[in-house]
């Protein structure tokens, strides 16, 4: 465990990869196949995109989201009171870090994890204290000392580690604060728990829901966090009147239609996940044991290892923002193009044993 007091929270690093860079390679965005942002490996489904571009952009859309809001929560099993709808996951993150948090709180984290974790701590005033993790299992401390806010990836992003439910709860235990879950990768775990069971429950958590990454519209900044009606008031307090645009609105009645089409994918996930790291062992890589989307490997020099692969064609995201200056995180491809991704970093491997 180590202490990180007022650090510095601007420049948090993300996937994805920058026209400029592209411009600067000589790459053409359609000759790229991303799989540095971890989205869903067969893309959006033709109905949201289509729900999206047809929202009436000419008046302003509901400025409370209440329509949306009743979707999710009947959705989810939960009262309206219970869910709040946001512009994205990240933002339910700084929102809980405003209501929970004062200057000079400790904010229990769990590195390597989601930059935005300190980044919103940080913006608060508070106190970071660190439960690092460490290879090769990334195995979490679960008996921690006390803190008013902690905030937990389940499943962790980078190292893909999930926690079963007893495991959560009993961090939220020992935390005796309130426990932030970001469940933003869950949908692709076969078998995961219902987080939102917690809320339903009454354990002091705030469940934080993303939908970029299961219908792969990050341009789309929607998401919602579920946890008790007076700690969910206190997050609606903070957030003005239409946060929530018209385009992202008029997709959540596609998104929750698609919702069973898009996670049929994970049959596939979890043989072309096994698949891509027995190969990338094969070839002497360590790969951690992974439930999300995406692998983490560790290939010497990251940096590096990511430039070289993103002149085959493939954009993979470097871990030195998350303390992993060696890994790097790649997320699990479409199934036809699992083969030419292991054609081009058994090249590289060739190139430099």
């Amino acid at each position: 465990m180590n202490d990180v007091t007022h650090a510095a929270a601007s420049g948090v690093a993300h996937g994805g990869v920058a026209a400029a860079e592209l411009h600067a390679l000589g790459l053409d965005r359609a000759d790229v196949l991303d799989l540095s942002a971890n989205l869903h490996p067969l893309g959006p489904h033709p109905e949201v995109l289509g729900a999206a571009r047809e929202a009436d952009l000419r008046h302003y859309p509901e400025p409370d989201a209440r329509t949306a809001r009743a979707a999710f929560a009947q959705a989810s099993g939960l009262d309206a009171a219970q869910l709040l709808v946001v512009p994205g996951a990240t933002a339910a993150l700084h929102l809980a870090a405003r209501v929970l948090l004062r200057p000079g709180d400790d904010c229990a984290l769990w590195p390597p994890a989601f930059g935005e974790y300190a980044a919103a701590a940080v913006a608060a005033g508070a106190h970071i204290v660190q439960h690092t993790t460490a290879p090769p299992d990334f195995a979490p401390l679960l008996d921690v000392p006390a803190a008013p806010l902690g905030i937990v990836g389940n499943p962790n992003n980078p190292t893909g580690r999930y926690l079963a439910r007893t495991d959560v709860e009993r961090i939220a235990a020992a935390l005796r604060g309130t426990l932030v879950l970001d469940v933003a990768y869950d949908a692709f775990v076969a078998g995961a728990w219902d987080a939102d069971a917690l809320v339903r429950d009454g354990h002091d958590v705030l469940v934080v829901h993303s939908l970029t990454k299961l219908h792969a519209t990050p341009g789309l900044r929607i998401g919602y966090v579920t946890g008790a009606p007076a700690l969910i008031a206190r997050l609606e307090a903070l957030l003005p009147s239409w946060s929530v645009g018209a385009s992202e609105l008029a997709a959540v009645g596609a998104m929750l239609s698609a919702e069973a089409t898009q996670r049929t994918v994970v049959a596939m996930l979890v043989e072309v996940r096994a698949e891509l790291a027995a190969a990338l062992t094969g070839l002497g890589f360590a790969v951690t044991p992974a439930a999300a989307n995406f692998v983490l490997v560790h290939v010497g020099d990251a940096r590096a290892f990511r430039l070289a692969l993103l002149r085959r064609g493939f954009a993979v995201r470097d871990c030195a923002s998350f303390g992993l200056p060696e890994h790097v995180r790649i997320a699990v491809p479409p199934p036809a193009a699992t083969a030419r991704l292991l054609r081009a970093v058994r090249a590289l491997r060739e190139e430099s044993p």
